[in-house]
């Protein structure tokens, strides 16, 4: 849905930069005097509101999502990773249609006066700051979500292996046509690559995911630009946490595979980092160590609580050639252990990949297929 009234912003409302704008959906008709928006009209459903303006760290833009609680609490999603804070503030619709927000997370209590013209999937609202439009049918956006984390990878340097720090980004979304990352020192085009479930994702390319640092630098905020194909432009958000992640001991990790024409299986053995909030996968990658786009990656799971300590993982084709593995081709292993954002429960059904927020990791070559 390209909605291009959000290009038309009032000068007002860009010098403010105010985040407790929205928009919802009302009742029209009849004459000004005789307009009425009611409640029903506003709750229980999500409005969003994109006050997108440009591609700079400093530009305080992102994507704003409401949902107005029928019991007058104001709920602001993270939308990045689809989050709810449902104590952001409070909401009231008075009688003459006048919509006050108390946006605690930016302190901010703005008035708006809904305009005649709402409907029941689109707010327009206007105040003295400027007009606003919030909608609640963003088809573009079902599916949209962007991911940062870091990684701590095991990697040989300089003849030893050490631990050295990257940044990882993903963004997803059917409609996007065009993604980046925007930090506050640098910024990141990403490319197409494929997830573990085949689908298109976009993140860095392999050259720039290389781009390693020795010390972990604590918190950070990531800014994604995305630009879909109906030619909408969106700016989300999402926190690298202030949590660092133990490295895997290379040493215990041992990778053992089936030979012969058949169906063949690969079972990764490791041993389990000191957290027992960390949950583990195993991928398996083609001769170049394609990490953008792995041949098969196993389900998650967590500590294994075995006497020793041991995670093992094995994966097997069900029939010959399912992995996409040639006889005789060299490939490669990747055991990845990860700790999911405060407050995530995967137990809970939260096992999505744009909530994990650190990986720590190590290749090693399997061997010839």
């Amino acid at each position: 849905m390209n909605h291009s009234i959000y290009k038309n912003f009032s000068l007002a409302i860009l010098m403010v930069g105010s985040l407790s704008l929205f928009s919802c959906g009302g009742s029209s008709g009849g004459d000004e005097e005789e307009f009425e928006f009611r409640s029903s009209d506003l709750t229980n459903k999500y409005w969003y509101a994109n006050p997108y303006r440009n591609q700079n760290f400093t530009t305080d833009d992102a994507l704003l999502v409401y949902k107005f609680n029928g019991n007058g609490d104001l709920v602001r999603q993270d939308y990045s990773g689809r989050r709810d804070d449902s104590d952001a503030g409070n909401w009231n619709l008075s009688y003459d249609n006048t919509l006050t927000i108390d946006d605690k997370t930016t302190g901010n209590v703005r008035e708006y006066t809904i305009d005649k013209s709402s409907t029941s999937n689109h707010l327009f609202l206007k105040s003295s700051l400027g007009n606003w439009d919030f909608y609640s049918d963003f088809d573009e956006l079902e599916d949209l979500t962007a991911d940062a984390s870091i990684v701590k990878e095991v990697v040989l340097s300089n003849g030893s292996f050490g631990s050295k720090y990257r940044y990882e980004f993903e963004v997803e979304g059917e409609f996007v046509e065009q993604a980046k990352v925007i930090l506050k020192s640098t910024s990141f085009d990403l490319v197409e690559a494929s997830n573990a479930d085949g689908k298109i994702v976009w993140k860095l390319s392999e050259n720039d995911a290389k781009n390693y640092y020795d010390t972990f630098e604590g918190a950070e905020l990531a800014k994604f630009y995305v630009k879909m194909n109906t030619g909408e432009e969106y700016k989300l958000e999402d926190n690298i946490e202030n949590t660092d992640i133990e490295s895997l001991n290379i040493e215990a990790v041992a990778i053992e595979h089936g030979t012969g024409t058949g169906p063949l299986s690969v079972s990764a053995e490791w041993k389990a980092i000191d957290n027992e909030n960390a949950f583990y996968y195993v991928q398996i990658l083609n001769s170049n160590k394609d990490e953008n786009n792995p041949l098969v990656t196993s389900n998650w799971q967590p500590e294994q609580n075995s006497s020793d300590g041991t995670q093992s993982i094995t994966l097997s084709e069900t029939n010959a050639g399912d992995f996409g593995l040639s006889l005789g081709e060299v490939f490669y292993v990747k055991v990845v252990a990860f700790l999911y954002e405060d407050g995530i429960n995967p137990y809970q059904g939260d096992i999505h990949d744009y909530n994990k927020q650190a990986k720590s990791m190590y290749i090693r070559s399997g061997g010839e297929w």
